[in-house]
């Protein structure tokens, strides 16, 4: 092999190197970013001393901009928890009516909808 070749051999690995570890770095920066956009695509976030993931919330099938339950995924094992939503961090928090649990997966119902609006913070005690 001629001296050329390798050195296009040799830049091409390099190139695919810097590919390789720049698609990394991003898949690690996006993990970070989980959780700034809320229903309407507007900031929110989780006040919580959990972990708190895989969250998601019901919609009411008779007004769609509205919610019935929150259900989410703990870190640990918690044998009684309370979730609420509020429109900002410090704002009046609606706290579901119940809450139920399978292993770490929480299912909280709200005795009337919510408006999504409502809800770009939760919070889970």
């Amino acid at each position: 092999m001629t001296k050329r070749k390798r050195t296009k051999y040799q830049i091409a690995g390099l190139i695919s190197l810097s590919l390789i570890i720049a698609a990394v770095t991003y898949g690690f920066a996006q993990a970070d970013a989980i959780g700034t956009t809320g229903l309407l695509e507007v900031g929110y976030g989780v006040q919580s001393e959990y972990q708190v993931t895989r969250i998601s919330y019901t919609l009411d099938e008779d007004a769609p901009t509205n919610f019935l339950a929150v259900n989410f995924e703990l870190d640990q094992a918690a044998a009684a928890v309370r979730a609420g939503v509020s429109d900002t961090k410090t704002g009046q928090i609606l706290w579901a009516d119940s809450c139920d649990y399978t292993g770490y997966n929480w299912a909280c119902s709200f005795g009337a909808g919510i408006d999504v609006r409502d809800a770009s913070w939760l919070h889970v005690e």
